[in-house]
């Protein structure tokens, strides 16, 4: 390399040396200068934006606490839709949809069938049915599983009245 460098003419040295230093130069703004530019552009909006939500959120968070204050703690609003829609939906939520073999709908509400289901887990979605959904268990009829802490059960869901 050196004897091919010493080879060289003054003139063609100093052409490889400039376009070696261009060269360079391209190459670290391409590779680091660009993407630090972009990066820091990039979190000023993200910074720009989220300092934007915390105003809003101070402006609101007086008048969510006074919502909050006034509001009844043990009230809960009903779901609306098809008592059937909320079982199934509210069911494969609690990991309960493999358990339920039957949904049939009986006037207002819906009958339901479950075969070996953790009894825990039942009460727990059943409790949240009628608190947060708005429907209550008008009839149940539970049996003693097959293994420890598993249940087969009947139930008449009902819309509260």
């Amino acid at each position: 390399m050196k004897a091919w460098w010493a080879g060289l003419a003054a003139r063609e040295r100093l052409i490889l040396m400039v376009g070696g230093a261009v060269l360079a130069l391209i190459v670290f703004w391409i590779a680091i200068w660009e993407p630090l530019v972009q990066g820091r552009s990039a979190l000023r909006a993200e910074v720009a934006r989220l300092s934007a939500e915390a105003v809003w959120m101070d402006q609101v968070a007086d008048d969510v606490r006074r919502r909050a204050r006034l509001a009844p703690a043990s009230t809960s609003v009903p779901a609306q839709g098809s008592v059937l829609t909320l079982i199934e939906v509210s069911a494969n939520a609690a990991g309960l949809r493999q358990a339920l073999s039957r949904v049939q709908p009986e006037g207002a509400g819906a009958r339901l069938s479950f075969d070996q289901v953790g009894f825990d887990p039942l009460m727990s979605w059943l409790a949240d049915l009628e608190s947060r959904q708005g429907l209550q268990v008008t009839q149940l009829s539970i049996d003693v599983g097959e293994a420890p802490g598993q249940v087969a059960a009947r139930i008449l869901l009902e819309r509260s009245q």
